[in-house]
């Protein structure tokens, strides 16, 4: 399976619950994007980025909440936000470590967006997120008249998985 169950890492259940407080603060930056610089898309793809392997971006100061629920989460390497513009196209690549795993917090999507990870493709929902192992080969597009923006997140695995063998308060 290409997608795996974001929610059963607890710590993103607080993205997913305030995706609209994100959303907001996006829409109060959104014309700081630049264009993605790897050359594996058709210029239609930009990006704010707001931590880039661990180091922290000034711009951060300008969506707090964000920068606060993103810098809760443990194992958080790299977040920011992801914008495709109508008509953009990702073409198939891989993800640089198989030390983290990618998560995709809808924003803002339409119906004509979606990614395909291996041999398996999935849409973006607002609210919703999507998680998987970027060093599968996986490609996107938005074949659509609107944009569709994600919040991006890179989490360490060993975080993940440290949190997901921890027991259950209930169990003890």
């Amino acid at each position: 399976m290409s997608f795996l169950d974001a929610s059963s890492f607890e710590p993103l259940r607080s993205l997913a619950a305030s995706w609209q407080l994100i959303r907001e603060e996006y829409n109060q930056l959104k014309d700081k994007a630049m264009q993605w610089p790897e050359p594996i898309h058709n210029g239609k793809w930009d990006v704010i980025g707001l931590r880039f392997m661990g180091d922290n971006l000034p711009i951060q100061a300008s969506v707090p909440n964000t920068t606060k629920l993103c810098a809760n989460i443990p194992g958080g390497l790299t977040f920011g936000f992801s914008i495709m513009r109508p008509g953009c196209l990702i073409s198939p690549h891989r993800g640089y470590t198989k030390d983290v795993l990618r998560i995709h917090l809808g924003l803002h999507v339409n119906r004509d967006s979606g990614i395909q990870v291996g041999d398996e493709e999935a849409s973006w929902k607002e609210g919703e997120l999507l998680m998987f192992d970027d060093t599968e080969v996986h490609s996107a597009w938005n074949r659509g008249t609107s944009e569709r923006v994600i919040l991006l997140m890179d989490v360490y695995k060993s975080a993940i998985d440290l949190h997901l063998r921890k027991p259950n308060k209930r169990e003890c």
